[in-house]
């Protein structure tokens, strides 16, 4: 990997940024002060360093975060902050499998890997994604047979659902795929509006209770291999 492409994912800022740094001989390789930005690193064996800190690189990255409220997943936070903001690393090379809305809490997966990210939305495996969907008013259960054969949404019909009541004004809804606002809409078509979301399950991933809003941890091997 280049030198300069290598300081960016590993949170040091914009390749301009970081070659500044270089031409500053604040970057050094086994020792050695490095000015060529275009150096080639070994990964495996190569120790960088700027100033006195070591630069520690995780080649593949699998993150699951509980994601807050009023966050987005994007890069560039324009009216609210990003969720890789909440990382202590940022790295330029990380990417959402699944966005979540920035009013929307709970499970998401955060990753440097495509093709992990697209086994999981695009794969041919059909990863439900399940919600905790709390309600203005109470649900009518008239529409549960609805949403378990498929309501109609963009000119197509959506995949059944499968629908969880948990108390009369909360349920559990779980779906096939993301369509923008989906879950709002499917309740708009039931008369009734969200007033909290939460997703809680991506296939047989779960969310870890334990994370508190904003916290995160690394996929655990078995978990990563759940979407193989």
């Amino acid at each position: 990997m280049r030198l300069d492409k290598f300081l960016s994912h590993t949170g040091f800022g914009s390749r301009k940024a970081v070659r500044l740094l270089i031409k500053k001989s604040l970057v050094k390789v086994n020792g050695e002060k490095v000015k060529d930005i275009g150096h080639i690193l070994n990964l495996k064996s190569d120790i960088v360093t700027v100033g006195e800190e070591v630069v520690q690189y995780e080649e593949d990255v699998y993150i699951m975060i509980n994601k807050p409220r009023d966050y987005i997943c994007a890069h560039d936070a324009v009216e609210y902050p990003s969720v890789l903001d909440l990382l202590e690393e940022s790295r330029s090379d990380l990417f959402f499998v699944g966005r979540l809305d920035a009013d929307t809490e709970g499970l998401l997966i955060i990753t440097n890997d495509g093709q992990f990210s697209h086994r999981i939305a695009h794969g041919k495996k059909d990863i439900k994604k399940q919600y905790y969907v709390e309600l203005d008013h109470d649900f009518d259960k008239k529409f549960i047979g609805e949403l378990e054969k498929g309501i109609p949404m963009d000119d197509t019909m959506l995949k059944p659902a499968k629908v969880e009541m948990v108390t009369s004004k909360a349920l559990l809804l779980t779906i096939s795929e993301g369509k923008y606002h989906q879950v709002k809409r499917m309740m708009h078509h039931c008369n009734n509006e969200v007033v909290y979301l939460k997703r809680v399950k991506i296939g047989p991933l779960n969310l870890d209770e334990s994370l508190e809003l904003g916290a995160y941890r690394s996929l655990t091997e078995e978990e990563i291999s759940y979407f193989n």
